[in-house]
């Protein structure tokens, strides 16, 4: 089982943000866990979240 820090998943320039990342959580659409001062996102939740993210249209 891999998990997988805020700070990892939340690149400068990338396509996620803490802040939208901490959005997500705080809805429920993110699965995450405490441990001691850290925020951590198993991988499998991570995908799952992924996966229910909306494909773009075509253009």
């Amino acid at each position: 089982m891999i998990a997988l820090r805020i700070r990892d998943i939340a690149k400068p320039n990338g396509p996620f943000g803490r802040t939208k990342l901490f959005a997500d959580i705080a809805a429920g659409r993110l699965v995450a866990r405490k441990v001691g001062r850290s925020t951590v996102i198993l991988a499998d939740d991570w995908r799952k979240y992924l996966e229910g993210i909306p494909r773009a249209s075509a253009a």
